[in-house]
Formats: structure tokens, C-alpha cells, sequence
């Protein structure tokens, strides 16, 4: 198959500009399930993107708010927060 076909097939069924694209967009995703595990909460942002995929901390972090809107940090951050809140809610329930 031609790289012409790949790049088209990309495009049209996975919404990804070209083969980077559609890798990064793998890899941001793989990086926000290891942001949000428990057991990986005290991985730094750095040891995130490297277990991602990406060579070092500036392409991860710009590759993820690009995605997400959010850096890596806020995204974990905001997340933490909204789950400590929901807690908060089941316990205060009757």
C-alpha cells in the first residue's frame, strides 16, 4: 500500500491529519489513562511522556494541551479534583 493511501486512509477514517498525527493522538490518549491511574500518581509528567512514547517532557506537553486543551499536570490536576469532590458527594449522602 502507498504512503499516497495510508496518509488518505488516515484522514478520512480516523480523523488524523497524517501518520504523526494519528500516533500522537495514540500516545496522548495512552498518557491520559497513566495520568489518572492511582498506582502511577507519583510518576512525574516527564516519566508519563517518556512511557507514552514521546522522547522528552516539551513534545509530550505540547502534543497533550494541543489534544486536550490542558497541559499534562492540569489535566491530572482537574481530574484529582473532580474525583476528591465526588467522593466528598457519595459520603455526605444519606
Amino acid at each position: 500500500m502507498s504512503e499516497y493511501r495510508i496518509s488518505k486512509a488516515l484522514r478520512n477514517q480516523l480523523n488524523a491529519k497524517n501518520f504523526n498525527d494519528f500516533i500522537n493522538k495514540l500516545r496522548v490518549e495512552h498518557a491520559s489513562r497513566l495520568l489518572l491511574d492511582p498506582d502511577k500518581q507519583h510518576w512525574s509528567i516527564l516519566v508519563v511522556g517518556l512511557e507514552s512514547g514521546f522522547a522528552s517532557v516539551g513534545p509530550f506537553t505540547r502534543a497533550f494541551k494541543s489534544l486536550t486543551g490542558f497541559t499534562p499536570n492540569q489535566y491530572r490536576l482537574s481530574h484529582q479534583a473532580s474525583s476528591e469532590e465526588e467522593a466528598e458527594l457519595h459520603i455526605q449522602t444519606p
